[in-house]
């Protein structure tokens, strides 16, 4: 790796003295990688006082990614209306890729892949294909908020396939439904921070760090000295601040109480006991995930389908009942008063649902937001159950025909051009106007 490459401050800057939401055995790892570049000759847990050396950590930590291939038009894969995207590695708050890039996920890609697939017409549900331990605090939460934000528009589903820990588990605890394979590990629903000292290193060297500041708190944690009671208990509180705003969101997302959240103990479950935590609602074997899906969603299409079959064959019944009844004469005059009675009720049931399901549709094709997307408003409009408010926040997010953003561009510049210039005579102050000479 070239010299330009390796920004090694700006790893170790985001790496300590900030809070991570890792799985614990990822974190060694991960501190174990960083060791031999930083010159960290030992890691140590503060809590059990475990320590392990750098030549102890696993022989092979390499992550591997793959960014290479021709770029399409969708940032994910569609298979059988369902939109998959891959979430591996370590989540960083941003990448410069889209997908899975170089053994991580940025957060950034996450949301710009949720907000394409949603306003795809071609899309039925997402599916988050999920293999991480967790990652970086910053930006998770609002990933997660996108996530549940989404799931609004078009059902969003995670597999924890076979992994999603930490900040993973904060993201698929915000989608629809959660999958688990028999062997994958979730939870681990905690915050970690770790500080480096180098003081007894760089004294042996020789060098001696003098730093000069202003305000008591600009060097807390600095990795030059031992880290201070009161600077650690200032982190502590940072943590458990962090770890209780994990466990609220978890609990909005899932319906878990808070209190059932932090009762986990940010334990790492596995297959069914994550079922039994009520962190996972079903467990599949990963090839089977798509076809599980789209069988839910084809499933849920029929029930919203078969009610409205169900209410219109009523209404065909009680109609032709009543027919029957005013040609053979033979229905009594009381059950013709009631039958005389109940016939003006379902006629204007049924006016008012034709009447709804129009102004449905017509809202959905005459609003502002359908103008050069009229392809993906006519899809919405014949989608069963799609409001006119959620298709415009479909269609705003989607992006316009070229057409439509060519004639805006040309409306705008004939708005600011001068009127034409009319036949007729010059007037007589513009005797001497060139544009009124005859040639």
């Amino acid at each position: 790796m070239t010299a330009e490459l390796r920004n090694l401050p700006h790893i170790a800057s985001m790496a300590f003295n900030e809070p991570l939401m890792l799985e614990p055995a990822y974190a060694r790892v991960f501190f174990c990688a960083l060791a031999g570049q930083l010159g960290i000759s030992r890691l140590t847990d503060a809590v059990s006082g475990d320590s392990l050396t750098a030549g102890e950590a696993p022989a092979t930590l390499a992550l591997s990614g793959d960014d290479d291939g021709p770029r399409q038009a969708r940032s994910y894969q569609v298979m059988n209306g369902i939109a998959v995207l891959p979430v591996s590695g370590t989540l960083v708050s941003r990448t410069r890729a889209l997908q899975p890039y170089s053994g991580m996920t940025g957060y950034n890609g996450i949301i710009a892949r949720l907000q394409q697939a949603a306003s795809d017409p071609m899309v039925d549900g997402i599916l988050l294909d999920m293999d991480t331990p967790g990652g970086m605090v910053a930006g998770a939460f609002d990933c997660a908020d996108i996530i549940a934000r989404v799931r609004d528009i078009k059902p969003v589903w995670a597999l924890a396939n076979d992994m999603n820990c930490s900040a993973g588990q904060l993201l698929a605890s915000a989608a629809s439904r959660r999958l688990v394979t028999q062997t994958a590990r979730t939870g681990s629903i905690g915050v970690m921070m770790a500080h480096s000292n180098y003081g007894a290193a760089l004294e042996k060297q020789g060098v001696e760090i003098t730093l000069i500041y202003s305000g008591s708190h600009k060097v807390d944690g600095n990795p030059y000295s031992h880290l201070p009671d009161d600077v650690r208990e200032t982190l502590q509180s940072r943590m458990d601040a962090t770890r209780q705003m994990f466990a609220q969101k978890v609990s909005a997302y899932t319906g878990l109480s808070v209190q059932a959240v932090l009762d986990t103990e940010a334990a790492v479950y596995s297959g069914q006991e994550a079922i039994d935590a009520g962190l996972a609602d079903e467990l599949v074997n990963s090839t089977d995930a798509i076809t599980v899906m789209r069988d839910a969603l084809d499933a849920r299409k029929s029930r919203l389908s078969g009610g409205r079959m169900t209410k219109e064959t009523q209404s065909t019944t009680v109609s032709a009942t009543a027919s029957q009844a005013d040609v053979t004469g033979v229905v009594q005059a009381t059950e013709g008063e009631n039958a005389s009675a109940a016939q003006p009720d379902v006629n204007a049931q049924i006016t008012a649902a034709v009447a709804a399901e129009n102004s449905r549709i017509m809202g959905i094709l005459n609003c502002e937001e359908a103008h050069g997307r009229e392809e993906q408003a006519r899809v919405l409009a014949e989608t069963p159950g799609m409001t006119v408010e959620t298709a415009r926040r479909i269609l705003a997010a989607a992006p316009q025909s070229a057409q439509a953003r060519s004639d805006t561009a040309l409306d705008r510049l004939m708005q600011g051009a001068p009127a034409p210039l009319a036949a007729g005579n010059p007037a007589s102050d513009a005797v001497n106007d060139l544009l009124n000479t005859p040639v």
